[in-house]
């Protein structure tokens, strides 16, 4: 086992969150390894002093981030091993908040996509497949999207609902979604061209069901995007 960290963050928010970034960190610096189990509730609920329904729920997510993995009778192991430089783009407490902001906008827009599909406003769509466009620059400008492409697109999306409580729920959480790009472009493994061309890819499915009028296929396009937004900014996948 790595030597413990010598500073570990003291996390803002709940006790919870404060556990899950010390957790998190201790395994981003290899102080428990991929592979490893880790120690039990109980000693880990002593070692960071807290109750057990604390710790559990610091363990749900990263159970939820893909780090560790928990099996009946068989305890607690790490899986993946996030990088550190996901705690320097963010303040202390921040990691918590981004990771619940990804769980929240799995629903919400997965939501928001699949009333777009059922309005299916031509207006909407033209809007969307405009959004859509510029994730995919055309010429010698081949630079990855921006993150504020990115948000537009999925503006757009939350737009074409036509309720704008999902439009201003997007827009309200736009800090969250620049982190998490900055985030996620500094520890991918790809190549330029390749992470443009799978954000195009992924956004592409959404829009292509919005514009045919298929909700359910909006729905889990817009899912299947968010989950795998996620893993790239606390995995690197």
């Amino acid at each position: 086992m790595a030597a413990e960290p010598e500073t570990t963050r003291k996390a803002a928010g709940t006790l919870s969150d404060q556990v899950y970034e010390q957790i998190y960190q201790a395994i981003s610096h290899g102080y428990w390894k991929v592979g490893e189990k880790m120690p039990t509730e109980v000693e880990l609920a002593e070692r960071f002093g807290v109750s057990r329904p604390v710790l559990r729920e610091a363990l749900m997510r990263l159970r939820i981030d893909g780090v560790v993995e928990s099996r009946q009778g068989a305890g607690t192991r790490v899986v993946s091993a996030p990088s550190r430089s996901v705690m320097e783009f963010a303040e202390p407490g921040s990691i918590a908040d981004l990771q619940r902001c990804y769980e929240f906008r799995v629903g919400v827009e997965g939501e928001a996509a699949f009333m777009a599909a059922e309005c299916r406003s031509e207006a909407r769509i033209a809007d969307i497949a405009e959004a859509l466009e510029k994730l995919l620059p055309s010429g010698e400008e081949q630079a990855l999207p921006t993150a504020d492409h990115d948000i537009a697109f999925h503006v757009a999306v939350a737009r074409a609902t036509e309720n704008s409580y999902y439009a201003q729920t997007i827009e309200a959480i736009t800090q969250a979604l620049h982190v998490g790009t900055r985030i996620a472009r500094v520890l991918s493994h790809w190549s330029e061209d390749h992470r443009r061309d799978m954000l195009h890819t992924e956004h592409k499915r959404i829009y292509d069901a919005i514009a045919a009028g298929e909700p359910e296929q909006a729905r889990q396009a817009m899912r299947a995007h968010i989950e795998s937004a996620r893993r790239r900014v606390f995995l690197g996948q």
